[in-house]
């Protein structure tokens, strides 16, 4: 009952706020749900009350320069993955990340958010969320939403900063723990791909999936068995994450379940890190292989369909 109290008190607060975004009054104010970490983005209304948090832009640099958001650090997804061809997909190692980390000034105990550029972009900001996630960086989170709802939970979290109540508030009912790994090898798909352990998503474009290669890749075509599962079909009309309901409805249809665990796959493993981290938010054992068809399709003695 006080926690009840506490988030009446303070979501009062935020009452004129709520009256600048069309978009969220639709309907009744709702209290705000405690975060589980194993949530990976985050609506405006979560993100309004959250404790103090850190961002990371991860946004195209035209879009950083005509909508710059204060306070927030530079870091791309290729800032994080190893370089040389054809392993771009994969991360650097824990120690080289960690030390990029920290010297950005972030610590494994930060509540971290990624801004994106949703439907404009390419997963980027899955793609660090499931990276920091990977090193023990639990709290990271992307951004639901427009730019511009982002930059006025900033200015009124600015407004109302040192209040009693943004003190008092932890949303998150589960602590940190230890990080399992969401990362796929080519070996373990190799493994159990004649035996069926795992039901495969190729999030790429539909010509990627009947084997074009417009982005590097030494041969064209999908992993066996692969289901096509656009990544940019997460997206509802307005550019926001579609609800659990229509994800499952549509994985239903192409016959995925959650019997089974889930690999996703696209060129580097940016897209399916993507796919992954909206997944395992509604329940999904999913796994991302960052190696993806950059690292698969340079083996010549792996196989692929068309």
């Amino acid at each position: 009952m006080k926690i009840q109290k506490t988030y009446g008190i303070y979501l009062f607060s935020f009452s004129l706020f709520w009256a600048l975004w069309l978009q969220l009054t639709a309907g009744p104010t709702k209290q705000v749900h405690h975060l589980e970490v194993e949530t990976w983005f985050l609506s405006p209304k979560e993100t309004i009350v959250l404790p103090d948090f850190k961002i990371i832009d991860t946004r195209s640099v035209s879009s950083r320069f005509t909508d710059q958001v204060a306070n927030a650090h530079i870091l791309g997804w290729e800032d994080l993955s190893q370089k040389e061809s054809p392993f771009r997909g994969k991360l650097q190692s824990i120690e080289s990340i960690h030390k990029k980390l920290f010297s950005l000034g972030f610590n494994q105990n930060d509540t971290i958010l990624v801004l994106g550029d949703g439907t404009k972009g390419w997963g980027e900001e899955g793609r660090i969320v499931w990276s920091l996630r990977e090193v023990g960086f639990s709290k990271t989170f992307w951004f639901n939403g427009k730019i511009s709802s982002f930059k006025e939970i900033l200015e009124t979290r600015k407004r109302i900063q040192g209040s009693d109540q943004t003190k008092s508030i932890n949303l998150f009912t589960t602590k940190p723990k230890t990080p399992v790994t969401t990362n796929i090898t080519k070996e373990e798909i190799t493994k159990h791909l004649p035996l069926g352990t795992y039901q495969i998503l190729d999030t790429r474009e539909p010509r990627e999936y009947l084997g074009s290669t417009p982005y590097g890749e030494s041969r064209g075509g999908h992993i066996p068995g692969a289901k096509l599962y656009y990544y940019q079909n997460l997206f509802d009309d307005k550019g926001h994450i579609k609800s659990k309901d229509e994800v499952v409805k549509t994985l239903t249809s192409l016959g995925i379940t959650k019997s089974k665990p889930i690999i996703a796959y696209c060129t580097g493993g940016v897209r399916s890190a993507f796919v992954v981290g909206i997944l395992r938010s509604y329940g999904f054992n999913a796994y991302n292989y960052s190696g993806s068809m950059w690292e698969w399709s340079f083996n010549k003695d792996l196989p692929l369909e068309k």
